[in-house]
């Protein structure tokens, strides 16, 4: 579907829990934008005309995001969806982007129509945690498990006794190696504009993550790999993805696992602005609108940390340059939950990752008070 978007009177709806960046690039390019988010962030409230939080929530629970973005529906022109949520919930005519992703967004469907082409782990689909165990103990090789829906490494963890897990539930091979993420604009053509690959940030014990959570991105990977694009631009075509898209990926030696396919806006939109120094957004739309998009040349390194508190504590960021998605100081960040979102760039990928080492530092003193 072709979106014709007129910038001075479209009004867009940004649906997913860390929506910040992308509604910065909307409000760069003259939009009026409306963003759901799990806080209200203070960063957040100069780049948006209306910021929809929920009164209160005790998990990250996507489904409550959408419930609150329905009751704005009508009175945008469009949205663009950004996490992995059931799109299908909302007007076909007005998402800007992929509709049909079930066949993506199920980890177990998407695993039976590409593991003949692709590598990809053993997957299996079960419903009941003793199954799982019984596949493991019949093998030499190590398993995760995981939801059938989710991203961002939520609820991913190792099969153990305390396993927990939904009626259905994926259990995967684990694969050891690094793990990557690929970016690339997707045209209703059917043509494929490969953007970069970024390494993935995953399970950081000194960002107090769990093993498998999404901690961050560096952008550009510096041994990048062919193989990545080719896979990029094939599944891109066997699922007529449109817009801003990315896959997940484990380098392993020489052999490229796919992992996930994200068909939305990814993490490393924050990355790629500012290492192509060019509007993501921007670029989505036109793409969807299969207009071509001329992609730049990297510029720079960029580094993007999300540091988890170690215990329910008050933060004061107010004097901590490079650091977004920031609460009041006055507002409680529970165990385990993000602080912040720390991005820094430059021309030298050493000096980008030690600013971010000596701000993430910064970010884990500037407790004001302990619970």
């Amino acid at each position: 579907m072709i979106f014709q978007v007129v910038h001075i009177i479209t009004k867009i709806l940004i649906v997913g829990s860390n929506t910040r960046p992308l509604s910065k690039s909307l409000k760069e390019l003259g939009y009026t934008v409306y963003a759901t988010s799990f806080f209200d962030l203070l960063d957040q409230r100069d780049v948006v005309d209306k910021l929809i939080v929920p009164d209160e929530f005790s998990f990250f629970d996507m489904n409550l995001l959408i419930d609150l973005a329905m009751e704005y529906v009508n009175e945008v022109d469009y949205i663009i969806c950004s996490n992995d949520i059931d799109v299908s919930r909302f007007p076909k005519s007005k998402i800007i982007g992929n509709y049909d992703v079930d066949a993506v967004n199920n980890k177990y469907k998407l695993y039976k129509k590409l593991h003949k082409d692709f590598l990809m782990p053993e997957t299996f689909k079960l419903n009941d945690v003793h199954e799982a165990f019984e596949i493991s103990d019949a093998s030499d090789k190590r398993y995760i498990v995981k939801p059938i829906y989710g991203s961002g490494g939520v609820n991913i963890d190792w099969l153990n006794e305390d396993s927990v897990v939904d009626d259905s539930f994926i259990l995967q091979e684990y694969i050891d190696g690094n793990s990557v993420s690929s970016s690339f604009l997707s045209y209703p053509s059917g043509d494929v504009d490969m953007i970069t690959t970024s390494d993935q940030i995953i399970g950081s014990r000194r960002l107090n993550a769990t093993s498998f959570l999404y901690c961050g991105n560096v952008t550009p990977l510096v041994n990048d790999s062919n193989k990545i694009y080719n896979i990029s631009s094939k599944i891109s075509r066997m699922y007529n993805l449109v817009g801003s898209n990315g896959i997940d990926f484990v380098m392993q030696d020489n052999k490229v696992y796919v992992i996930e396919v994200n068909p939305r806006i990814q993490g490393t939109f924050e990355n790629i602005e500012k290492s192509f120094e060019f509007n993501l957004a921007n670029a989505h739309i036109n793409a969807c609108n299969n207009n071509k998009v001329n992609i730049p040349s990297v510029k720079k390194f960029s580094v993007k940390l999300m540091p988890y508190s170690f215990k329910d504590a008050y933060y004061n960021l107010n004097d901590v340059s490079n650091v977004h998605d920031v609460s009041d100081e006055n507002y409680l960040i529970k165990k385990s939950y993000p602080i912040c979102t720390i991005i820094t760039s430059d021309r030298i990928l050493e000096n980008a990752m030690i600013k971010s080492e000596m701000i993430q530092k910064r970010v884990y003193d500037s407790v004001v008070k302990k619970v």
